[in-house]
């Protein structure tokens, strides 16, 4: 049976059970005398070592049974876990995830001789076990039914949401062949390798071993669910419902996305010939159409939408270890994991968090002594959150540190001639500009963590690249908070078309709060700015006529206004006309030399004429 069509399978499941791995790691160093993380420790690297062996990967195979050796002794107790010991496990982790990762690529390297001797010795000094205890491959006392050998039917269940079935599979009539001779595998293991296969088996073993036995024996081959002994019934019983699972490669997910996108631009198409028509036929189908489309787009973005637990998991880890390189203590929390988004966003915004976070730790977060003279904890605190808004997500990066300092932030600005502002007056808006000018600085100097002035910088453009926007509040003494908000999704939105000049424009819904009509009556000015008084709430203004510059043209004497909002800040977008919502699908955009920073993308409208889409947040 050929395997390496399982390789992608392996590496996925493998990358599920390492990130499980750090986690578990982190919650038994915060309380070394818990004793379900090292449980669960020993059966994630107990399933990676039997999926590295299935899959013929060695070194893989070698290293997870080392660890899984180390992690049995301090599963019985028989040693402590201590800060050596913590630090070797995480290292071994680590080196466990490379080694999966060049065997799932075909360039499986040499084993860490270093890292294996440790490993060993730290299992030698543990002593001789227990007598009676099992190891970690010891198999239930051997009981034989009689002398001479029974033959009996096996029936082999694979879990409905594992991986690789069909090699596991495979693996189980192994493991059972090594007390007695196998036939009668139903279905043949040449079928096994096929997407049909449902994970249910059945064969015939003569073996002098006890059932107990050659279940235990079965059992070793990973994430089987049941194993029963006796004829396989012909169907299930009534009323089970089976719910069947299956891993898509996420290329045919944005392939797919792609042509719905495509789908939504002919839908739109339709719907303004069939209403340009006298056809009834023609609207009724363009209806029906829509509705399709519809329903289509809606299930192919769910089945996108992945929770963001799934970025999330990955800072812990790296908090400890900036931790430990900074010589600081801090506790890591997170909040909202279950929400969902886009996974082409989610895969994109990990970097920013990386960078905010990395920021957080190294900035952020005082030393203890000095955080202690200041009457705080010794140990401070980063907190990762994600809520849920209108149409958009708000991921949050907060710590409870130093803040910023204005007026260091303000001295060094002046320095390299980026502002010109009084220190009192640097609001968070100008203190984000500030701050996020490319290679810009307070570090004193270089190191492995921050002092090249390209985190807060990397983390805004990448973030405005997804059209979503960064804000920052401060406080001195009690910390920073930055905010990243970023659309559900970025194939296709629904947007508010708006005229000025002559030429439309769409406006993504999601930022928009509300339209409402420009009065005179009701300008005011705001630091020297035009602003428009709605509701006693004093909102800035910008002509999109006069942004455009837009010439030949007269502007009207009504014009709508649209409420922009993003997170506190509101700006009043005033346009000559609003010509409706449409869903709309956001072409790749690489701006031109010179194109004007409001401009966040284009489009196609149903009519077939181009548009240009605005990037609300570049007008607040």
């Amino acid at each position: 049976m050929d395997l390496s069509k399982y390789a992608a399978l392996f590496l996925a499941e493998s990358r599920e059970h390492l990130s499980s791995c750090n986690q578990l790691l982190l919650r038994w160093e915060r309380d070394p005398a818990a004793t379900d993380p090292v449980g669960g420790l020993f059966r994630s690297i107990h399933t990676i070592k039997g999926m590295g062996a299935t899959m013929g990967f060695a070194g893989v195979a070698d290293l997870a049974h080392r660890l899984e050796s180390l992690l049995d002794v301090l599963r019985q107790g028989r040693m402590a876990a201590d800060a050596r010991t913590f630090q070797l496990l995480f290292r071994a982790v680590d080196a466990l995830g490379v080694a999966v990762e060049g065997a799932a690529a075909g360039r499986e390297a040499a084993p860490d001789a270093a890292l294996a001797s440790a490993l060993d010795d730290a299992t030698a000094a543990a002593g001789p076990a227990v007598p009676g205890s099992p190891g970690p491959e010891a198999a239930p006392p051997r009981r034989r039914a009689a002398d001479r050998p029974r033959g009996r039917m096996v029936q082999v269940a694979i879990r409905s949401d594992a991986v690789m079935r069909g090699a596991r599979a495979v693996l189980a009539v192994r493991r059972a062949e090594v007390l007695g001779p196998v036939s009668a595998v139903r279905p043949p293991l040449v079928q096994l390798e096929r997407e049909e296969f449902d994970g249910r088996l059945a064969f015939r073993i003569e073996s002098t071993a006890a059932d107990e036995e050659l279940a235990a024996a079965i059992r070793t081959a990973g994430e089987i669910e049941a194993v029963q002994f006796g004829e396989p019934h012909a169907a299930e019983p009534a009323g089970v419902e089976r719910h069947r699972q299956i891993r898509v490669d996420l290329r045919r997910l944005d392939r797919l996305m792609k042509q719905v996108g495509e789908l939504v631009a002919a839908r739109n198409r339709l719907g303004v010939l069939a209403a340009g028509s006298d056809d009834p036929a023609l609207a009724e189908l363009s209806d029906r159409i829509a509705r399709l489309v519809s329903e289509m787009q809606a299930e192919v973005i769910a089945s996108r939408m992945t929770p963001v637990g799934e970025v999330f998991e990955r800072y812990p880890r790296l908090v400890r270890d900036l931790a430990r390189e900074l010589d600081k203590r801090i506790r890591f929390d997170m909040e909202g994991e279950e929400i969902e988004l886009d996974r082409s966003i989610l895969d994109e915004i990990g970097d920013p968090l990386l960078h905010l976070i990395r920021n957080a730790a190294d900035h952020g977060i005082e030393s203890p002594e000095v955080r202690v003279r200041a009457g705080k904890p010794a140990e401070g605190r980063i907190l990762l959150s994600a809520t849920r808004g209108r149409n958009s997500v708000a991921l949050r990066v907060s710590d409870d540190g130093a803040g910023i300092d204005r007026a260091a932030i303000l001295a060094q600005a002046r320095r390299e001639e980026l502002a010109g502002v009084d220190p009192d007056t640097l609001s968070d808006e100008l203190l984000l500009r500030v701050i996020a000018r490319p290679g810009f600085s307070t570090a004193q100097a270089v190191s492995g963590v921050s002092g090249r002035g390209v985190g807060v910088d990397v983390a805004m453009t990448r973030v405005r690249a997804l059209g979503g926007t960064l804000e920052i509040g401060s406080e001195v003494g009690k910390g920073t908070t930055f905010t990243i908000r970023v659309p559900l999704t970025l194939a296709i939105v629904r947007a508010l078309l708006a005229d000025a000049g002559g030429e439309r424009y769409a406006v993504p819904l999601a930022y928009v709060a509300e339209t409402v009509d420009f009065d005179a009556r009701a300008v005011t000015a705001l630091r020297s700015r035009e602003a428009l008084v709605v509701r006693e709430q004093v909102i800035p203004t910008v002509h999109l006529r006069d942004l455009v510059a837009s010439r030949g043209v007269p502007a009207p004497l009504r014009r709508p206004t649209v409420i922009l909002e993003i997170g506190e800040r509101r700006t009043a977008l005033v346009v000559d006309a609003l010509l409706g919502q449409q869903d709309i699908v956001i072409a790749p955009f690489d701006a031109p030399r010179g194109m004007p920073p409001y401009v966040g993308g284009a489009t196609i409208l149903a009519d077939g004429a181009p548009a240009l889409v605005l990037d609300a947040a570049a007008l607040l």
